[in-house]
């Protein structure tokens, strides 16, 4: 019956269900269970285990299939971790002068100075505790200057005791790097917008009579700018790796000192597998690109495989920059990933909190036998008031202002707590490569509302200057009620953190600002606006009569993250993700030899082959040998590929290898040879395309496509007589020009292209790109409805929307010219080239064309010749071609190659 069961009643007999009410579907676990009354059960397999299993492991993770990949890999004592820091976690104690110097050397977090804080010193020096499971080695400035007689025996020594390799660097060239650093770089990854014109002088030569840049900040060098400079520190440091780097080695590149070791380590060591890590936020793009050399530093970063955040915020800003600068577009992966695509070389983005060595610090909490003396100290100048404390560095990014402005608020909002509150303000001093102190007129400010308000209000804040002692420090944690957090901005803060670990006692709550970096990492949090005066204010008094109940919750919470999270879990994740990434991206390509797998994964700035990168790159010997034996070939070639790098030279890395003279000299030789027939197809018009080749001998030789294949002309037809596909109806124009004429009255910077016949073009490449996108989407969406009873075609592509007579497409003229030459007999060679969408049906026919003739009958001898068929897409992945190539300069050296084959 139609939706009716039976069953047995154990003699043979058959009993029919007289309806279906009675049924029910229970789920359990991956089964789920039909129960039939007195029917029976029946029990179905949600999920196929054998395809998807949703087991757990040991350490709580699910099963392999819910991660990106199936690769399973481990860390050994095989492996090798290269730290390189700027400056190298050891503190250098010098004695004695002259001939007779000596050095002793300490491990050291380091302090905060003007380029980097204090903490990510620590989580530096803390990932030395790895080498029980891998091997690190440091490379680094000592932050001194070494005299060259000794530099021997300090190397010797830090190989032989700390496993660091010193780049010896002059006073001189350490302090211009950390003053670029302090007064260009740092600002600027802090969202501080430039006002003066010392960015523009760092960037720029100066020449030895210039008086400039005697003026400058940090002493700039006459005959070279500090950007100049910096890039040889950085190229210091990455030779120091390479002379020691072997195959398989990790390498991590620390914080902004050092933006450019990755494009030097890539260069020169194409198969290393390069972290870069990130321990300042990173700005928006529209701060970013204020930056003179916005492209090269993204184009240095995109050499490493993995690039970590400790906050999704800012790799969101690094992933916006890259697509409104480079034009690279991401997209998502399992276990929190983001990839993208430079030239050929998949860069992975990892936002990852740090924590801290949870461990080791409760232990030496407990040990500490100065603990309980500033513990009471501390109980006895707080009595039985509230303590609210702010610990940071005294720097204006820090907010401290900010945090005084907020207890104004609450004294004034919440009167009754006067007389029962204690604020105890720790602002750490931060010090320059000579020992003076930075930030003085922030000092001084810090110091005048600090005086202010306890003018007003008795004893309310208590003031340090100075970085206290561990026993100090956490004792005052101990005693305090919470910890308040007013940065403006701030990547790496580990402050937070070690206040819940001392916080056990009283359970002490955490206000953090929503411009820290670990704002959204601490459970129970409460995250508020700095600059919101009123609502700090609110945050700071509801933590003070929160119920101690939810107090411990939250704090139990927090505490087990610590615990949980700790820098050793943060870097091994890491170095776990960049071996699993590698693998897998080996294990994908296709079977070779694994040396030249390893060294295949990285094209672009890395002067690396691109024959190494995969089966899929075109190999321009097989192209040469291809065309040597060949007696008929056809050659189709967009021919934005061969003037772009003239056309828009900043759009390309190195530049136009050749001049157009000597580009249109190797068409006219290609066109001409014996058994070519060379095609350019273009989405411009005719006339665009004469202008590009004024007074070109042999122009008539040349097979020509204009409009996308709409009118074209024969090699060996005169430069005038030009053909087309088919008759088009432009009825349709008129309705597409009147709406996108709405579109550019509402998008700045956009613009019509409506001098084609076959079609019509709005533009937004100008325009913001945000906003560019969501209006071609738009309009693509608008068009359709409108045109949807028009022979059209429209497209959406990068920067354009394109309104095409149906018909006309790149590919259809490439199947009319395959179908004349087969007619005449065939050709046995076919080299075609493109670059965007467009380009797709191009790639489409030639595909079909090669597995349909796989060979030609050859004049004459009636043998058998291979068709060798090469579609090739130029930067766009992915694409229809079979093959590769990831820069136009290279269509330029492959035609220059089938010129010098004529020869």
């Amino acid at each position: 019956g139609g939706g009716g069961g039976a069953a047995g009643d154990g003699e043979g007999r058959l009993e029919w269900e007289a309806d279906i009410s009675n049924r029910t579907f229970t789920p359990e676990g991956v089964f789920v269970v039909l129960e039939d009354g007195k029917f029976n059960v029946e029990r179905a397999r949600l999920l196929d285990k054998s395809r998807r299993q949703l087991s757990i492991d040991a350490q709580g993770r699910t099963s392999k299939f819910n991660e990106y990949t199936d690769t399973d890999v481990t860390l050994s004592s095989t492996d090798c971790l290269w730290i390189i820091a700027f400056r190298l976690p050891v503190r250098s104690t010098v004695s004695g002068g002259g001939g007779r110097r000596s050095y002793k050397f300490s491990w050291h977090a380091g302090n905060a100075t003007n380029t980097s804080s204090r903490h990510a010193g620590y989580v530096v020096e803390r990932l030395r505790y790895l080498r029980q499971t891998l091997q690190i080695w440091y490379i680094g400035w000592l932050g001194i200057e070494i005299p060259e007689e000794d530099q021997e025996a300090v190397k010797e020594t830090l190989a032989k005791q700390f496993q660091c390799v010193p780049v010896f660097l002059s006073a001189e060239q350490g302090e211009d790097l950390e003053s670029f650093c302090g007064q260009i770089l740092r600002p600027m990854f802090h969202f501080v917008v430039p006002s003066t014109p010392h960015m523009c002088h760092a960037f720029n030569q100066h020449d030895d009579d210039d008086p400039t840049p005697s003026s400058l900040p940090g002493g700039a060098h006459e005959t070279l700018s500090q950007w100049q400079q910096y890039n040889q520190v950085n190229n210091d440091l990455a030779s120091a790796l390479v002379e020691r780097y072997n195959e398989g080695d990790f390498v991590w590149v620390v914080d902004i000192e050092l933006l450019m070791v990755p494009a030097a380590v890539a260069a020169r060591c194409p198969g290393a597998n390069i972290g870069f890590v990130f321990n300042t936020p990173f700005p928006s793009s529209d701060i970013y690109r204020m930056l003179p050399a916005r492209k090269e530093v993204l184009r240095s970063l995109l050499c490493a495989d993995l690039i970590v955040f400790h906050c999704f915020t800012y790799a969101r800003h690094l992933l916006t920059s890259c697509s409104r600068l480079l034009g690279i577009e991401y997209h998502s992966m399992r276990a929190g990933l983001a990839q993208l695509t430079f030239r050929g070389h998949a860069v992975h983005i990892r936002p990852s909190h740090v924590g801290m060595d949870s461990e080791a610090f409760l232990a030496k909490l407990a040990a500490d036998n100065e603990h309980q003396r500033f513990a009471l100290e501390w109980k006895t100048l707080f009595k039985d008031r509230h303590v609210v404390l702010g610990y940071d560095d005294l720097e204006p990014m820090s907010g401290i202002v900010l945090l005084l402005e907020a207890v104004k608020s609450l004294v004034r909002l919440f009167p009754s707590i006067l007389g029962r509150l204690v604020v105890v303000v720790v602002a750490v001093p931060l010090v320059d490569a000579h020992g003076r102190h930075l930030h003085t007129a922030y000092q001084e400010q810090v110091e005048g509302e600090v005086s202010k308000l306890n003018a007003q209000h008795p004893g309310l804040v208590l003031f340090y200057q100075r970085r206290m002692a561990f026993s100090e420090r956490t004792a005052l944690f101990r005693s305090a009620d919470m910890l308040v957090n007013s940065a403006v901005r701030h990547g790496l803060n580990l402050v937070p953190l070690e206040f819940v670990l001392c916080a056990a006692e009283k359970k002490g709550g955490v206000v953090v600002s929503e411009f820290l970096g670990c704002s959204r990492v601490l459970p129970g949090a409460i995250r508020s606006n700095p600059w919101r005066d009123e609502d700090l204010g609110r945050a700071i008094y509801k933590l003070l009569v929160q119920e101690e109940r939810e107090k411990g919750f939250w704090h139990r919470l927090q505490e087990e993250f610590c615990r949980n999270n700790t820098v050793f879990k943060w870097a091994l994740d890491s170095l776990l993700d960049m071996k699993k990434l590698r693998e897998t991206a080996l294990r994908e390509t296709p079977d070779r030899r694994l040396e030249d797998r390893r060294s295949s994964c990285r094209v672009g700035i890395a002067k690396v082959p691109h024959s190494e990168l995969s089966e899929k790159t075109l190999r321009l010997p097989a192209v040469y040998a291809a065309y040597n034996a060949a007696e008929t070939r056809l050659i189709i070639v967009d021919i934005d590929l061969l003037l772009r790098p003239i056309l828009h030279p900043d759009k390309t890395l190195e530049g136009a290898p050749m001049s157009k003279q000597e580009i249109l000299k190797c068409l006219a030789n290609i066109a001409s040879y014996t058994g070519n027939f060379l095609f350019l197809l273009s989405s411009n018009s005719a006339d665009e395309i004469r202008n590009w080749f004024p007074n070109m001998a042999d122009l008539d030789k040349l097979g020509l496509a204009a409009e996308d294949g709409f009118c074209y002309k024969w090699p060996g037809s005169p430069f005038g007589r030009w053909d087309t596909r088919m008759p088009v109806s432009t009825a349709w124009k008129d309705v597409a020009v009147g709406l996108m004429q709405q579109y550019t009255q509402r998008t700045n910077g956009s613009w019509i292209e409506d001098d084609k016949v076959s079609s019509v073009t709005w533009h937004f490449e100008r325009a913001n790109a945000d906003f560019g996108a969501l209006q071609g989407k738009e309009l693509q969406s608008h068009l359709s409805e409108l045109l949807s009873h028009f022979p059209v075609r429209i497209s959406l592509s990068k920067n354009l929307v394109r309104v095409r007579h149906l018909g006309v497409t790149k590919g259809a003229l490439v199947q009319h010219i395959i179908n004349h030459y087969n007619s005449r007999g065939g050709v046995d060679f076919v080299l075609a080239l493109g670059d965007d969408v467009a380009d797709e049906d191009m790639f489409k026919v030639i595909a079909s064309y090669h597995k349909d003739v796989q060979y030609r009958v050859t004049s004459g001898s009636n043998e058998l010749q291979e068709v060798k068929v090469f579609g090739c897409t130029v930067g766009k992945q992915p694409s229809s071609a079979a093959y590769c190539l990831y820069k136009a300069e290279e269509v330029l050296e492959l035609m220059a190659g089938l010129y010098l084959q004529n020869k």
